[in-house]
């Protein structure tokens, strides 16, 4: 199975958001908020060897139409950052780097953009 499956796997238990507003590089613009995405930034291998540790930093984007319902997805999204086996690639290890709410910018005229939290983790994984 694909890395971006198995985060999207591991984060499936939200109470926030559903499964369908979790996506992979951009957010589904015909969903309704709160969603989730996040992409891979980063990924490495640390260790040789038959099973290789590796290492992948993902940044999530919790995003919703008030910086307080933001901060909460966040904050449900960091409570799914666990180690586990998902869609058969273990997470050994997945740490929580930093969150950080970012100020919604303007649309056209008086339109407000929807306010999103950073949060970002470093994955390390065997296949």
């Amino acid at each position: 199975m694909s890395l971006p499956q198995a985060v999207k796997t591991m984060l499936e238990d939200m109470t926030e958001v559903t499964n369908a507003n979790i996506t992979y590089g951009t957010r589904n613009q015909t969903h309704v908020l709160p969603a989730v995405t996040f992409t891979i930034q980063d990924h490495s291998t640390l260790t040789v060897g038959s099973t290789p540790m590796r290492k992948c930093t993902v940044l999530f984007q919790s995003i919703a139409a008030t910086a307080e319902a933001a901060q909460e997805l966040a904050e449900d999204l960091e409570d799914e950052l666990d180690a586990g086996t998902y869609n058969s690639i273990d997470f050994v290890q997945v740490i929580n780097k930093n969150s950080m709410l970012l100020e919604a910018s303007s649309g056209h005229g008086e339109e407000t953009m929807p306010f999103i939290c950073h949060t970002q983790a470093d994955i390390y994984y065997t296949l």
